[in-house]
């Protein structure tokens, strides 16, 4: 006995081993390693009751971000702090002085992360370290993330005590006259390589 092959039958299964092998390369996690332009850090500060508001005009940082393989993520973040723009050229130069930011001595503030935790879809703690002006503190942040286009939106705020870092030494230290929380907003866009 004898059998014929059947045409249709091996195209069938020649077509599922390519659909098989298209599902499985699209199934391959996601790493977003390119910084997009247009990072922002941002800030606000309460100076007796009126409201300040400020931002970091350059910022770097790196990412690795694989949500489908956290242990495999890290990100960092660091601001020049002598780009900081608070609204007026009186107000950046106290800033950067010795008494704030002190940029002549420690030019960058800079977080270092440790660690990704899934906390449902988009959202993630991240912890790390925040290090300014010679100071390091742990610091624990929930990051949420968006879609943007083929990139990512990660957005992340936290409220820094500001006497932890020692911002505003001096007389600048009584925080009646400028408040100890600071809120503080990060932004990046992030892309696959």
């Amino acid at each position: 006995m004898t059998f014929k092959p059947i045409p249709r039958l091996g195209a069938v299964v020649l077509g599922a081993c390519m659909l098989t092998a298209s599902v499985s390369a699209s199934a391959q996690p996601v790493a977003y390693t390119r910084v997009l332009p247009g990072a922002a850090v941002t800030f606000s500060a309460t100076q007796m009751g009126v409201p300040m508001h400020g931002r970091f005009k350059t910022v770097a940082a790196q990412v690795d971000f694989e949500p489908g393989d956290l242990v495999k993520s890290h990100l960092s973040v660091s601001v020049q702090v002598a780009s900081v723009d608070a609204g007026s050229a009186q107000t950046n130069a106290l800033l950067t002085g010795a008494d704030w930011l002190a940029a002549k001595v420690d030019p960058q503030a800079r977080f270092v992360s440790s660690g990704f935790t899934a906390d449902g879809p988009g959202r993630y703690w991240l912890s790390g370290t925040l290090s300014i002006k010679g100071h390091s503190q742990p610091l624990k942040v929930l990051v949420t993330t968006h879609p943007a286009g083929s990139a990512l939106a990660m957005d992340a705020s936290f409220t820094l005590n500001r006497s932890s870092f020692a911002l505003g030494a001096g007389s600048w230290s009584d925080t009646s006259v400028v408040a100890a929380a600071i809120p503080v907003a990060v932004h990046l866009t992030v892309a696959p390589q």
